[in-house]
């Protein structure tokens, strides 16, 4: 990966050569005072006013897109279903394309595209490139590991529906395999096309003609190239509904039929049903003003955007007029890259889909640069001066100013420990990160794709992993992550040294809400239990009692029992009945222990099993709940069953949702969208778990979010034993 990121990389389809994105930023790269740093949240990470005070002169947003729009469908986002946004990202700035990475990025044929913009054309043009080089490289490995462990230890770990799926991958991939052989035998490039048909191929639905849709009007070469490689386009389809297979994946999709009349485009009494194993929708998306969201105040807006100001130059001084309203178009709108921002003779200018005179493709974003530079150029015009002993200070200046970013925002590793047999602990070296930390936030963390090794032709880069801060020291800038290995990508963090590069993205999500006075309750499952230290230790400085239920799949997972103390007044331990298993042994008088599952060991502490209670469950006011995804539900549905003689009927109830998460900066991939439903009304509407983690158990669909969380799990367990077998007996067990 050596471009910016964003739509510099996954927007760019397979058609085009990114070896140009590669010499923009070589070209930047040699500049003498040209720094780029990654993993750096504007309005997280780093406020406007922290800018100000490192240094920093001006703030060009170029933050690109932000939440993709949800569509009307019934059973949306059920097992199939993405937004094209998380399909683009995890194909491209995963490297899922690459035979040598990690990432996993599941697809099924046949697949279609909701939308009919040039995203849609590209998310098509993508899907239909990457399914052949998927297949492949889950045949490649799935043969290379049955040869090493036996193909009954391979598909041991798979069920009925993932057998399938499996199969599925592996009867396209022998046949991609046998047109590659016979297009080498014959000197040919191989045609995938007549086999991608076969299985259904790749259509784009769109509600209208494709002549009235903005792929059509911004660049309709697009739409052409597009059909020469094979997609298909389907008019006048209006999605409904999506239709589940017994394993509640996507088996089909019902369309409205929508005809044409008197230049309108209208329902016909026609409801059609097409089989699609795969669906990205590419509806459009909102301008990623989320900086206001987090600070509001400091920007005007205008609608959803931020609101344009066009400068007056006044002796080298921008006076800022606002944008009449008007078309706002590139060749019809003067250059606006202004925001309202303007204090202490700063200024922010904004650009691509923030602006609206800019916002719908990529190239309308390189245009808003083009026309918006020669503005921030003249902003310092007044005073350069050229002497040389002026350069020379200026240079210095500016060294000292890059050893100050660089031991800001550059992280790395300072220590990895192993807590359990499958619990890692990386402490890392992060000030800025770890500045704004409040109790329940979390990070997103990866190593470098650059510096990471290679093993028989595989990068051990990890995917992005959502990690909760377990402690933070911010006089030292010291971040604690804890990690559960479970994939590929947890299980490389035993493998990173100290002193190893991090990309260390946050802070993100939002603070868990700290009551005080109240009577607290926190329920821990198993790594759950490292996000809870800094949250029951922030509940009881603000004067809240706590009883604390630990609980573990084995006793031997339990890690950090100080941290587990500190944050409580009253602990019952819990371990599953499983064989082996020992009763976890308290260190402090008040504390319990219970041979059981969670909900169980809650019962026995409610009842009196376990002898006094100091703190009594009918006085709890307020529950936090943080798992795996069934543990919560298990505890939601406890509530009102075994729990409800127990418990207090007006109190809150809060779980820290584990959905499947990608970029995490709040709403620009959509992979973390969580369906949730109004316990009165019984309406469904998403939020986003990285915007927000903490949901009310009440609202949330614990098994859609079981589903989501099942997206890839095919290739999941595929690469986990692949990085297995690459590293070697010992992890091989």
């Amino acid at each position: 990966m050596l471009g910016f990121g964003g739509v510099a990389e996954y927007g760019i389809t397979v058609r085009w050569d990114k070896n140009f994105l590669k010499v923009i930023y070589l070209t930047l790269a040699r500049r003498r005072n040209f720094a780029c740093y990654g993993g750096i949240r504007f309005g997280g990470t780093l406020t406007i006013n922290e800018a100000w005070d490192l240094g920093f002169d001006h703030i060009a947003i170029a933050a690109g897109a932000g939440k993709p729009t949800i569509i009307p469908l019934k059973n949306n986002l059920i097992r199939g279903i993405r937004k094209a946004s998380d399909f683009l990202m995890a194909l491209q700035l995963s490297g899922a394309a690459k035979r040598s990475s990690l990432a996993n990025l599941q697809v099924r044929l046949p697949a279609g595209v909701i939308g009919g913009g040039l995203t849609a054309i590209d998310t098509a043009t993508e899907l239909l490139a990457y399914y052949p080089l998927q297949v492949e490289k889950i045949l490649h490995r799935y043969e290379t590991l049955a040869q090493v462990f036996g193909e009954d230890k391979v598909r041991a770990g798979y069920d009925e529906e993932e057998l399938i799926i499996l199969d599925e991958f592996l009867g396209h991939g022998r046949a991609v395999r046998s047109e590659r052989q016979r297009a080498d035998a014959a000197g040919e490039k191989p045609d995938f096309l007549p086999l991608l048909d076969q299985w259904g191929g790749v259509t784009v639905f769109y509600r209208r003609g494709m002549r009235n849709s903005p792929a059509y009007r911004e660049n309709h070469e697009e739409i052409r190239e597009a059909l020469e490689e094979g997609i298909r386009l389907a008019e006048g389809m209006s999605p409904l509904e999506a239709v589940e297979d017994q394993y509640g994946h996507l088996k089909a999709v019902k369309f409205q039929r929508m005809v044409e009349q008197d230049g309108r485009w209208q329902a016909a009494d026609e409801v059609v049903e097409v089989p699609l194993r795969s669906l990205m929708v590419a509806a459009g998306t909102s301008p990623n003003t989320l900086y206001e969201e987090e600070h509001p105040g400091t920007f005007e807006m205008r609608g959803k955007f931020y609101k344009p100001f066009v400068p007056e130059w006044i002796d080298q001084v921008p006076e800022l007029k606002p944008v009449e309203d008007q078309a706002l178009r590139p060749k019809l709108s003067p250059p606006a890259p202004f925001t309202s921002y303007q204090r202490g003779g700063k200024y922010i200018t904004f650009y691509g889909d923030n602006n609206p005179v800019y916002a719908g493709n990529v190239v309308r974003a390189m245009a808003s640069a083009r026309d918006s530079y020669p503005h921030i150029v003249r902003l310092f015009e007044r005073g350069v001066n050229t002497d040389t002993r002026h350069q020379e200070e200026r240079d210095q200046s500016w060294s000292q100013f890059h050893r100050r970013l660089d031991e800001l925002m550059l992280a790395h590793i300072v220590e990895v420990i192993r807590l359990t047999s499958n619990i890692v602990e990386v402490v890392v070296k992060a000030p800025l990160a770890a500045k704004h930390f409040a109790p329940g936030q979390f990070y997103r963390i990866q190593n470098f794709e650059s510096y990471a090794p290679s093993r028989a032709g595989t990068t051990l880069a990890s995917e992005g992993l959502a990690l909760t801060g377990a402690w933070v020291d911010k006089e030292r800038g010291v971040v604690s992550l804890i990690v559960l290995e479970m994939g590929s990508s947890s299980k490389l963090c035993a493998l990173w040294k100290p002193g190893d590069p991090l990309v260390v993205m946050g802070v993100t999500g939002a603070p868990t809400e700290i009551p005080s006075g109240k009577t607290v309750l926190l329920v821990g499952g198993g790594i759950g239990n490292a996000v809870l230290f800094s949250i029951g230790k922030a509940l009881r400085a603000a004067g809240n009692q706590v009883l604390y239920f630990a609980g573990y799949r084995k006793s031997s997972d339990v890690f950090k029992v100080k941290e587990i103390e500190d944050a409580s007044d009253v602990i019952v331990w819990s371990v599953d009945d499983l064989p082996g298993n020992q009763p976890v042994q308290p260190t402090r008088t008040q504390d319990k222990s219970y041979v059981g599952n969670i909900v169980q060991s809650m019962m026995a502490y409610a009842t009196g099993e376990l002898g006094p209670t100091p703190i009594h469950f009918d006085d709890v006011d307020y529950l936090i709940v943080i798992g795996s995804d069934r543990m919560m539900n298990a505890v939601k549905e406890a509530r009102y069953g075994v729990f409800a003689p127990y418990l207090k009927k007006q109190h809150t109830a809060i779980g820290s949702i584990n959905s499947p998460m990608q970029c995490m900066l709040k709403g620009v991939c959509g992979q973390c969208l969580c369906r949730h439903v109004d316990p009165e009304s019984g309406q469904e509407y998403f939020v986003y778990s990285c915007y927000n983690q903490d949901q009310e158990l009440d609202r949330v669909d614990f098994g859609h979010l079981h589903a989501r969380l099942r997206q890839n799990t095919v290739q999941e367990k595929l690469a986990g034993k692949w990085l297995d077998y690459l590293l070697g007996p010992d992890f091989a067990a």
